[in-house]
């Protein structure tokens, strides 16, 4: 049996958490500026087939590369167009500088089969410099939308920019003079993309996303060679005001290029053999993901 008091203390304290201000998730305007702190590793493979005319091998090796983790800004936007459409962008980068030195010293034959005298080895420093950006921008369309979820789709534009960078140079020596050689690669372009976003509210001061892209570079003019980039992101925000608040998250993106090759090696040195023809395919993979944290603003 519930008694009448109870009851009506029940009631206050439903009255009184209903009087609770809510933080409604319909601001007009949400930046968010992050710290990011991403681990990167680069892959490559290469596979295919060389063949004489009459006899054929095939080849398949690879090797991966750890980047290391390197904190980097990372920033946000959202615009509320209407009650269930947005404007979402994103922007986030990665860079990182290795530099190697190795060789040098002398080679001393000694007493073994090898003849002659010592030589002198030359010293090879080679610094490598990785660069990749990535900005889009996303029209979403809310087909759930209630006031604690929402799950958006839509379609956006992205914007990528790769670049690699290997300078290499060795030392002069009694034999040899001293060499030089740069290599650079890079492509920047846009391509169109899918879109979609997770969202939850279960209070006036928590905020859950989920959002996620998908672009391939056949698309538009993103990389003349054929790949697909993904990314994904989680976030969870505490409003500590009405108008600002602090959030933690993880993000992780993945690009993968392939590209084919062929041509033909002269082998007048090798009996019987005139020429070998070969094919295959070279794939490189770029990894990045890390935990972020930062501030968010609303308007």
């Amino acid at each position: 049996m519930i008694r009448i008091p109870h009851l009506a203390f029940g009631l206050c304290v439903a009255g009184a958490a209903c009087s609770l201000p809510a933080y409604a998730d319909d601001d007009r305007f949400i930046l968010r500026l992050s710290a990011f702190n991403p681990d990167a590793s680069l892959g490559v493979d290469a596979a295919g087939a060389i063949t004489d005319g009459t006899e054929t091998a095939t080849f398949d090796d690879g090797a991966s590369f750890e980047l290391g983790r390197k904190w980097r800004p990372r920033g946000s936007v959202s615009v509320r167009l209407s009650e269930r459409q947005r404007l979402i962008g994103n922007f986030y980068d990665y860079e990182r500088s290795q530099g190697r030195t190795f060789g040098g010293g002398t080679f001393d034959p000694g007493e073994s089969d090898l003849a002659g005298e010592p030589v002198e080895i030359p010293e090879v420093t080679a610094d490598a410099r990785f660069e990749f950006a990535l900005a889009n921008l996303n029209y979403e369309f809310a087909a759930v939308n209630t006031p604690t979820f929402q799950w958006g789709v839509g379609l956006g534009v992205t914007h990528a920019r790769l670049e690699t960078r290997l300078d290499a140079a060795s030392t002069a020596t009694d034999e040899l003079y001293a060499e030089s050689a740069s290599l650079r690669w890079k492509r920047s372009e846009w391509s169109p993309g899918l879109h979609t976003r997770l969202a939850w509210t279960p209070n006036e001061r928590w905020h859950l996303s989920l959002e996620g892209q998908y672009l391939d570079a056949r698309w538009g003019d993103f990389l003349e060679e054929k790949g697909h980039f993904e990314r994904g992101g989680l976030l969870v925000e505490y409003r500590i005001t009405e108008r600002v608040g602090v959030h933690a998250g993880y993000d992780w993106f993945r690009l993968k290029l392939s590209d084919d090759f062929d041509g033909s090696l002269e082998t007048g040195d090798v009996p019987d053999v005139n020429r070998l023809d070969y094919a295959g395919r070279l794939t490189g993979r770029l990894k990045v993901h890390g935990p972020l944290a930062g501030v968010t603003i609303r308007f």
